[in-house]
């Protein structure tokens, strides 16, 4: 029987994940899927092992579920898995893939069936598609010790976000791939060099990928200034990894991730809040505002010591307010986050407002803001505006510089002084290394900020890594705040400062 045009077409584009992504697959907006030239190349490109360094918003995430799509649409039998170091880097995919499994309904009929009639998407323990062609794709978070991988045996893998798999979770992934199967591991790298992500960039094993931010066709000149005022120049770490895709400076871990996640725990008090600028759009008068975040927070009042922490970002930055309890526990004393509120677009007199809330139900033993942002105009609010004198928050509401120095103590008549941000990390991590600080474990971003935050070293300064890094700083101004009370200006005593527990490597 001769074989059709049409026959012809529909074995080119199943063949070929381009043809089959622009056929199938949609962009958010309705438009049919197209592809950039990078992308073109990565999708089509034959290599068993294939390695990126890339920058932000050159659309990795789009190429990854396009051919993890293609691969089980098209694979009778086969079985991938989608990794990534945290949950919070595959609800990313997940989402993307969900979108198109609702977008095109010749997708969703390629979903495999239960015997009740519904689609095969299974959400727990962890997110798992089947094919009615026996194909199975499975999406896993890494965490500290890959264990989430070991039952698998797959043929192809997908690596989100690879630089920041843990050694040991790169062992566990590397076993549950089969002899001969393929491996695609796609990242922003971050200057860490005692990685396998580091090495397998120079190996030669693997094709690599170099895609730098500006492949991006929406990129302009007015995002390039913007991202250089951000990093601070083409010479910042941040620059070389987020923008430029490459490894940069040597960068090491601000915290040690097998500490931190010793440090997390189920915590059924915990709350996560957020709230938006549209929520208080129709609020015609402060006591409407006021009212209207009473509500949204949803607090009850508590008794005990607590603490709390922000950074307030400028309106079109997100701010991050959390609150510690400090709890007796024996002779050790914890403190456990019970609280974060994430504001997004919210102007400074509704963080005042919060802030004030915060005070009424908690009565907190000390407040630590960033003097940067939003924090200076709400520090100058809560202690000058009649309105708050009540609150009595003279010494207990603080704003710190974090690129000033904090004087710990005098020795010989002389003070000695510390810089501020490098103390409060010290401070985070001696308590993370006593296992002191309890975070909630089902808190992602929390998670993600913490076991990717890095510093590099420039002429002897530490200079700490932006951006991911807003809970990290809220929880920097409430670990100052409460260990203000234990700096003896008067003493011989230095705090230590030891600002990481990794091993710095010099390549």
């Amino acid at each position: 029987m001769a074989v059709t045009d049409k026959e012809r077409r529909l074995a080119a584009t199943l063949s070929d994940p381009v043809l089959w992504g622009q056929a199938y697959l949609y962009n958010r907006d309705g438009s049919g899927r197209d592809y950039w030239p990078h992308q073109v190349e990565d999708l089509r490109c034959p290599a068993k092992n294939i390695i990126h360094l890339d920058g932000r918003d050159v659309g990795k995430s789009i190429v990854l579920s396009t051919d993890a799509l293609h691969y089980a649409f098209t694979t009778r039998g086969g079985q991938g898995l989608i990794a990534a170091p945290h949950q919070g880097h595959l609800d990313t995919i997940i989402e993307e893939i969900e979108f198109q499994l609702d977008t095109n309904p010749d997708l969703m009929n390629s979903i495999a069936l239960t015997k009740y009639g519904k689609p095969k998407i299974h959400r727990k323990p962890y997110f798992r598609l089947e094919f009615t062609n026996g194909s199975v794709l499975y999406f896993r978070p890494a965490g500290a010790y890959g264990d989430a991988f070991r039952s698998l045996h797959v043929g192809r893998v997908w690596v989100d976000e690879g630089a920041w798999l843990t050694e040991r979770a790169w062992k566990a992934l590397r076993q549950c791939l089969k002899a001969g199967g393929t491996l695609r591991i796609y990242s922003t790298p971050n200057g860490l060099r005692d990685t396998t992500y580091y090495r397998l960039t120079s190996s030669d094993q693997f094709h690599v990928f170099r895609w730098p931010s500006w492949l991006n066709p929406l990129w302009t000149e007015d995002r390039e200034a913007e991202l250089l005022e951000f990093y601070g120049g083409r010479d910042s770490s941040g620059w070389q990894h987020e923008v430029a895709g490459e490894h940069g400076k040597p960068s090491y871990g601000a915290f040690n991730v097998e500490q931190f996640n010793l440090c997390r725990q189920d915590l059924l008090e915990y709350q996560k809040i957020v709230i938006t600028d549209s929520e208080l759009r129709d609020c015609d008068t402060e006591e409407a505002a006021h009212d209207r975040l009473e509500m949204l927070l949803n607090l009850t009042p508590r008794s005990g010591q607590f603490w709390v922490g922000g950074d307030l970002g400028y309106t079109n930055d997100p701010t991050e307010i959390v609150v510690f309890q400090e709890m007796e526990i024996g002779e050790r004393t914890l403190l456990k986050m019970i609280l974060r509120v994430h504001l997004e677009h919210v102007s400074y007199p509704h963080i005042a407002q919060i802030i004030a809330l915060l005070e009424r139900y908690y009565t907190p033993a000390g407040i630590g803001v960033d003097n940067g942002g939003n924090g200076l105009a709400v520090v100058q609010e809560l202690l000058t505006l009649d309105k708050y004198k009540g609150l009595e928050l003279e010494g207990r509401l603080k704003g710190y510089d974090f690129g000033g120095m904090t004087r710990l103590a005098v020795r010989d008549g002389k003070e000695v002084k510390k810089r501020t941000k490098e103390l409060m990390t010290s401070l985070i991590n001696g308590a993370l290394q006593r296992k002191q600080l309890i975070f909630p474990s089902d808190d992602l971003e929390v998670e993600d900020q913490f076991t990717t935050h890095t510093y590099t070293l420039r002429d002897g300064k530490i200079i700490y890594s932006k951006g991911n890094d807003h809970i990290i700083d809220a929880v920097r101004c409430a670990m100052l705040i409460r260990e203000e009370g234990n700096l003896d200006p008067v003493g011989e005593e230095v705090v230590s400062l030891k600002p990481v527990l990794t091993n710095p490597i010099f390549i």
